[in-house]
């Protein structure tokens, strides 16, 4: 996916307009410790099977969401999506203070990631981030779902179960 697409909106709102984002990208890209989304997870994205639970036009699968910039204000439901096609991450709700004012975190600045052992990714940012740097970012984690804890829940199990079904086949919508 071009990272100029509506995926990256916010992305770019903030590297242009916040002097301090953007040092942090600039410096830590080039340390390899910040980087968008790539082929590993557009490939766990495209995989999926995907139903929609309200009807959008021009939605058809997961990376429509994406394409069409659905990832931005909708980070609970994109990165629980994307979690079904992971087998250790977790689920991660907190602020993130820079997205204070945003489309569905305007009063405080609300967000939801994902974390595996080495990680944050951020579906409302396209990157994903050394969690080294958690705190330079101000990710601030206010509950978790812990994989362990996912692999518990039944509701969550048989939805992954489905999402990751080789066999099965998304059908566009009529």
């Amino acid at each position: 996916m071009d990272i100029n697409s509506k995926a990256y909106e916010l992305f770019w709102e903030f590297y242009n307009n916040n002097d301090k984002f953007k040092n942090l990208i600039d410096i830590n890209f080039s340390l390899g410790k910040v980087r968008f989304f790539n082929d590993q997870e557009f490939e766990k994205i495209n995989s999926q099977n995907f139903i929609l639970p309200i009807e959008l036009e021009d939605v058809q699968e997961f990376i429509d969401m994406f394409r069409l910039g659905y990832n931005i204000g909708n980070c609970v439901g994109m990165s629980r999506q994307l979690s079904y096609s992971y087998n250790n991450v977790d689920i991660v709700a907190g602020i993130l203070p820079i997205l204070k004012g945003t489309l569905n975190a305007e009063r405080e600045g609300g967000h939801c990631w994902l974390e595996d052992d080495r990680h944050i990714i951020d579906t409302s940012l396209m990157l994903v981030i050394d969690k080294s740097l958690k705190d330079d970012f101000g990710y601030i984690e206010e509950e978790r779902l812990t994989s362990s804890k996912l692999r518990l829940m039944q509701n969550y199990q048989a939805r992954k179960e489905f999402v990751n079904d080789k066999n099965l086949k998304s059908k566009p919508r009529k």
